[in-house]
């Protein structure tokens, strides 16, 4: 979940980089961070970090939860439609995104490779992370891509709705633009 906004103010106060957890998703979790914390909390992120790993993605792409540890390129291939909505919701905000490829001992080259190349498509920075197996250092990869995506592009955060518009309106906007919706309806219930 989203820490609070008092930790975030505390960290930003005391370090260059503040990294903090929005939640899961970036159709949920980004999302309320973006237009919730970040607009009450008087924030503005340099850049967005989605973490994905090959089994979430052959899982997305319809791989059985009990054969995920197996190599399945096509799997991974019709999960990758999940990677791309989550980096276009990031992207909706003006943030830029760097994906974390979390790996695991099961991954093979070949689907890290695929990965890592659907972000390079996606013109999204990318880097594997270990961090599990071995600690901080598992990490750095991932921290200099980030750091070099701030220094190279900037933000242009901002809000997907108005505080003015209606609860209507701002429940339009979020099915629309995070989940793709074609609208809402309502009914008496």
């Amino acid at each position: 979940g989203c820490n609070s906004l008092a930790a975030t103010r505390l960290a930003l106060g005391l370090s260059d980089y503040v990294v903090t957890e929005a939640g899961f998703g970036a159709d949920l979790g980004a999302e309320k961070f973006f237009n919730v914390k970040c607009r009450y909390g008087n924030l503005s992120p340099d850049c967005a970090v989605l973490v994905c790993s090959a089994q979430s993605l052959k899982y997305q792409g319809g791989q059985p939860v009990d054969k995920l540890k197996k190599e399945s390129l096509e799997a991974l291939i019709r999960g990758m439609a999940n990677l791309d909505k989550h980096v276009e919701n990031i992207r909706k905000h003006g943030v830029p995104v760097v994906v974390a490829i979390n790996r695991f001992t099961s991954d093979t080259e070949r689907e890290i490779e695929l990965v890592s190349d659907h972000c390079d498509k996606l013109e999204a920075p990318s880097a594997v992370t270990e961090v599990w197996e071995k600690g901080g250092e598992g990490g750095l990869a991932l921290a200099d891509k980030v750091c070099e995506t701030i220094e190279r592009d900037g933000s242009n955060f901002h809000f997907l709705y108005d505080t003015g518009a209606s609860v209507t309106e701002k429940i339009a906007a979020i099915a629309r633009e995070m989940y793709g919706a074609d609208g809402v309806e309502y009914t008496t219930q």
